[in-house]
C-alpha cells in the first residue's frame, strides 16, 4: 500500500483565489502607512520641535495621515452605498512606497493621492504650486497610476483601465490654469471628489470589478517587478 501523499492540486487561478485574511489589504485602515511613518521618525528631538512649532517629517507625515482617514472614510461610506470596492495604504514594491487609496467599480481603478495643506494650490498641465513652492505631485501621480495599470494588468491577465486622482484636504486658495491636467483629477476638496466619481461612466463589467478587487487585495500583486 502506497502511504505517500498525492500531490496537492494546482492553486486556483490567481484573480480569484481566496484572500486569507492576514494577507488581505482589505483590512488595512485610511492613513495607516502615513501614521506609522510618523510614529518611526519621532524622538526626543522632533517633541522638543513641536513645542516651537518647527516643521518636521514626523509631523507631516501625522498630518498626512489625518488627511487620509478623512478622505479615506468618505470613499468607504459612497462605497458601502455604490457597491464599489476600496483599499487604503497599499504597499507597493519593496522600497516603502504605497497608494493612499484605491478606489474599484465600474468606472475602473482609481489611484487617489491625498494631499493636506493649509495654502494656496496653483495647477496646470503639466506643473502644480503649493503655498508657492513646485511640488511633484502630477508627476508621482502619473507614475503611481502606471504602475497600477501594469501590475494590475499581470496580475488579471488583461488591460485594466486605471486614472489618477489628486485631492486636496484644507487648500485655502486654488487656482486652474488651461483646464488642468487632462489625464489626472486634481480636485479642490472632497465634495469635488464625490462629484467626479459620479460622472464616470461604466468600463468594467461586474465580473471583472470582482476578479478586480480580489488581484488588488494581495500584496504579491504589488510586489511584482513590472
Amino acid at each position: 500500500m502506497d502511504d505517500r501523499k498525492p500531490p496537492e492540486p494546482p492553486p486556483t487561478a490567481f484573480p480569484t483565489d481566496p484572500v486569507a485574511p492576514e494577507i488581505d489589504l482589505g483590512l488595512n485602515r485610511p492613513g495607516a502607512a502615513a501614521r506609522a511613518r510618523a510614529i518611526e521618525l519621532r524622538s526626543w528631538r522632533t517633541r522638543t520641535k513641536a513645542l516651537f512649532g518647527v516643521r518636521t517629517e514626523a509631523r507631516d507625515f501625522a498630518v498626512g495621515a489625518k488627511g487620509e482617514r478623512f478622505i479615506g472614510r468618505k470613499i468607504e461610506k459612497w462605497a458601502r452605498r455604490q457597491g464599489w470596492h476600496v483599499l487604503h495604504a497599499v504597499p507597493v514594491g519593496r522600497n516603502g512606497a504605497d497608494i493612499d487609496h484605491v478606489l474599484i467599480g465600474p468606472f475602473g481603478v482609481v489611484t487617489v493621492n491625498t494631499k493636506t495643506t493649509r495654502g494656496k494650490v496653483w495647477v496646470a498641465e503639466n506643473a502644480m504650486m503649493v503655498s508657492g513652492v513646485k511640488v511633484d505631485h502630477l508627476r508621482n501621480s502619473r507614475h503611481e497610476a502606471q504602475r497600477a495599470r501594469d501590475l494590475l494588468a499581470i496580475a488579471c491577465g488583461h488591460h485594466v483601465p486605471v486614472r489618477p486622482v489628486i485631492v486636496f484636504v484644507g487648500a485655502t486658495s486654488w487656482t486652474v490654469r488651461g483646464g488642468g491636467p487632462t489625464d489626472v483629477a486634481v480636485l479642490q476638496d472632497v465634495k469635488a471628489l464625490r462629484r467626479w466619481l459620479r460622472r464616470r461612466g461604466r468600463v468594467l463589467t461586474p465580473e471583472q470589478v470582482t476578479a478586480v478587487h480580489a488581484a488588488a487585495r494581495r500584496p504579491r500583486t504589488w510586489q511584482r517587478n513590472n
